[in-house]
């Protein structure tokens, strides 16, 4: 029985899966992309699943390792790239939500060090009913494309796209 338990340890230590029994939200592959050492944003991705019989509102993170987070949605509107905070994210009953580039993402403002890959970032994902997640995110280089919206460059945000030039989009300054 020992060896089970030690067995289970091992498995969920490993496993790229957070889970909060208590209210039934999993989270699946959480990533954030590694960007340059001066970049003032970075983006988070993963996958909630909510195993609940309610539906789930996320609506704050926060992290040691940054001055600010924002959750947020990325799109392409008539060739142009846009992106608007999210003030909440509604995650059904028996469902999920996918955080993943080009869409919706935790934005990360304020790095109090540089990450690069291989690190590991601690973030804690805030619900409407007041309780809380505690996930590690490996930082990845790329993982994955920015479908259509690369030719928007901007070398510090980990989309790729000029925060200043599009109506929904914030430029994010420096905390004081």
């Amino acid at each position: 029985m020992k060896s089970l338990a030690t067995l289970l340890t091992l498995f969920f230590l490993t496993s790229s899966a957070w889970a909060s029994s208590q209210h039934g939200i999993e989270a699946h592959d959480p990533w954030v992309r590694e960007a340059p050492p001066t970049a003032r944003v970075l983006a988070a991705y993963l996958q909630l699943h909510n195993h609940g019989d309610k539906m789930r509102t996320l609506v704050s993170v926060e992290s040691p390792s940054f001055k600010r987070i924002e959750l947020h949605r990325s799109a392409e509107k008539d060739g142009m790239a846009t992106m608007a905070r999210v003030m909440k994210i509604m995650i059904p009953a028996h469902g999920k939500v996918s955080f993943e580039p080009g869409s919706l993402h935790i934005m990360l403002i304020n790095p109090l060090a540089p990450l690069k890959s291989g690190d590991k970032v601690d973030l804690t994902l805030h619900f409407a009913d007041g309780s809380s997640l505690n996930i590690r995110a490996d930082v990845r280089r790329g993982g994955g494309g920015t479908s259509g919206m690369a030719h928007h460059h901007d070398p510090d945000h980990p989309m790729g796209m000029q925060k200043e030039s599009h109506g929904d989009m914030k430029k994010h300054e420096h905390d004081h």
